[in-house]
This record gives structure tokens, C-alpha cells and sequence, in this order.
């Protein structure tokens, strides 16, 4: 006896359903046909057709940027496993592009001044004679160096001290209102205070941008730290293992990832003070330099040595990044 297919319409369940048997590569393709009411064997080859014919197949990744359309371009830019580990590099550089589109536009337009607004034109090509210059790079190392000091002294200051905040209840309540009270000074505030007790040089910029870094670090550890399952150091203690093991087997590992969230935050907040110090303390480095093309009047390298801070501060987003995919694989296995 021969089998029939009736051609009816199709509800939308079954359109999807359609859709994801037409994708040879859909994992729940074989084990779909088979349960569907009056599947078709591969010995039936016309009722196949008629139902392969009347729903388009579902086009994933590349193929549906370049079948698609404008619709089929974003709907594969958007679609989980589209483009993969690439997506985000893919529209991160589209966003950059956009963005300098608008700008030379409206530079082209007049409706950003070009005499305070340079073209993007202009930027580019004076940042590509700032980096090639060869004092470029050591002016870069000076402010990477003292950022990189304040970062790691913070870091040493932090970590232990939010760990006491995190065992002891009355150190919190000690301590509270000093870190309250603290913590939301400028370092720009106490850079008069700094040049008077340090004077210049690399103490001055390491000062600041310690006291800059340090908070974010400190309230980052504490709440990590407070923040790990109780049901662990208590497990833990019945088995006997001293304080020093629980610590380091248990409750440094499970803050970790608030600790290094911290981190980053405490890493980008370095790099940004340390400019600032220069800019306005008149250290050499990055900010130095910015300021002495405000003040010649060179609007391309002002917008260059921008973009180039930018560069930078993204560059050490990604290695913080990098680094804590390294170090903490199994963070990286649960996202």
C-alpha cells in the first residue's frame, strides 16, 4: 500500500520543525523524522520532496549572510553559533567603523567644526607619525610602568586586607566609615596634596594611582569573599582541614571571580589615573605629551593620543580577560 501525503497548510510549529529537519546539520534532525506523524523513509522519495518543497531550509552561519539579504545578514550576525568565536570581533570593528563614518560625515558636513573636529583623515595619519616616532614608545612605557606599580601594590594592599574585612565582623565595623569616607576622594584631589609631601617623579604617580586602584580591588575581595557558600568551609571544617587549606582550597578560588572582576576594573582605573597625573602634574608619559599638543594648538595629535589612550585601555581589557580565562578555567566553562 502506498503512502499519501495531503498537502495543508502548515502551523508555525510545524514550519520550524520543518525548517530544522531541511539544516542537515541540526543534532534533532534524524530523531525528529522519525517521530513525526507520516514521515517519509528514504524509499519515498516524492512524499519527501512535497514536504522538503513547501518550507525553505533554515541557512545558518555564513551561508545566511550571504543568501539573506539585509534581514539574513543580521539575523545570522544575531543567531547563536553564527560566526562563532569571530561574532564579537566581527561587530566590534563594524561599531568602529560606523562610528568613524559618522565622524568624518559630519566633519564633511560642517556640522562638527573641522578646526576643532579634525577629519578622521587627519587623526589617522597623525597617529600613524606619533607611533612611528621613536621616543613614542618609551613615553608609552612610562605611563604603562607607573600604572603597573600602583596596580600591584594595590593588589597586595587589597587582597589581604579584604580578607580580615571578610572574617571579621567587627573590623567591618570599624573600618566602614574610614573606607566610606575615603574612597570616593578624586585622586585628582589629592594631587596638590601628593606634590607637596612627594614632590615628582615616580612616587607621586605610583601614590595616586594607588589610591585610585586600591578601592575597587578592596570592596571587591571583601564581597567575594563574604559572598562564598558557607556549606563549603563548613564541610571543610568536619573533615578537619586547617583554616590555611580551607583558605586557599576553598574560599580564595570560589571569590576568585569577584576578585578578579576587581581586578580589571582596578587595572583600567591605574592606567586612567596615571594619565591623569601626567596630564595635569606635568610627569612624562602619555599625558605629558597630550598636554603639550593642547597647548601648541595641534588638534590631530590631541585626537590621536586620544584614540591611542583608548587603544591602550582596550588592549589591557584584554589581557585581564586572557588572563583570567588562564587562570580560572572553570569560570569559563560555566558562562
Amino acid at each position: 500500500m502506498s503512502s499519501q501525503v495531503t498537502t495543508r497548510a502548515l502551523t508555525p510549529v510545524e514550519g520550524e520543525l520543518l525548517g530544522e529537519l531541511a539544516d542537515p546539520g541540526s543534532p534533532g534532525a534524524s530523531r525528529a523524522a522519525a517521530s513525526r506523524p507520516g514521515a517519509t523513509t528514504e524509499g519515498d522519495a516524492s512524499a519527501g520532496t512535497t514536504a522538503s518543497s513547501d518550507v525553505p531550509p533554515r541557512h545558518t552561519g555564513i551561508r545566511a549572510l550571504l543568501d539573506g539579504g539585509p534581514r539574513g545578514f543580521i539575523r545570522g550576525l544575531t543567531r547563536p553559533g553564527a560566526l562563532g568565536r569571530h561574532r564579537a570581533l566581527i561587530l566590534g570593528t563594524a561599531g568602529i567603523v560606523a562610528l568613524g563614518a559618522v565622524w568624518q560625515t559630519a566633519v564633511g558636513l560642517r556640522i562638527l567644526n573641522p578646526e576643532i573636529v579634525p577629519g578622521v583623515g587627519a587623526t589617522l595619519a597623525e597617529l600613524v607619525r606619533l607611533v612611528g616616532l621613536p621616543g613614542f614608545y618609551v613615553t608609552l612605557g612610562q605611563t604603562l610602568l607607573s600604572a603597573g606599580v600602583g596596580l600591584v601594590l594595590a593588589l597586595v594592599i587589597a587582597v589581604p586586607v579584604g580578607l580580615a574585612l571578610a572574617s571579621s565582623a567587627w573590623l567591618r565595623r570599624l573600618l566602614n566609615a574610614t573606607i566610606d569616607a575615603l574612597r570616593p576622594i578624586p585622586p585628582i584631589v589629592l594631587l596638590p596634596l601628593a606634590i607637596l609631601a612627594i614632590g615628582g617623579g615616580l612616587g607621586f604617580k605610583v601614590t595616586l594611582v594607588l589610591q585610585g586602584a586600591l578601592w575597587p580591588l578592596l570592596l571587591q575581595t571583601s564581597y567575594g569573599l563574604r559572598a562564598v557558600d558557607p556549606l563549603q568551609t563548613d564541610v571543610a571544617a568536619s573533615f578537619r582541614i586547617d583554616p590555611l587549606r580551607r583558605l586557599f582550597l576553598f574560599r580564595i578560588p570560589a571569590a576568585a571571580p569577584v576578585i578578579f572582576s576587581g581586578l580589571r576594573l582596578a587595572a583600567s582605573t591605574a592606567f586612567g589615573v596615571s594619565v591623569m597625573t601626567e596630564l595635569v602634574g606635568g610627569e612624562r608619559g602619555l599625558g605629558s605629551i597630550l598636554a603639550i599638543a593642547q597647548s601648541g594648538n595641534n588638534v590631530p595629535r590631541v585626537y590621536a593620543i586620544t584614540i591611542i589612550t583608548g587603544l591602550v585601555g582596550l588592549a589591557i581589557a584584554f589581557f585581564f580577560g586572557r588572563l583570567e580565562r588562564l587562570l580560572l578555567p572553570w569560570q569559563e566553562a560555566t558562562r
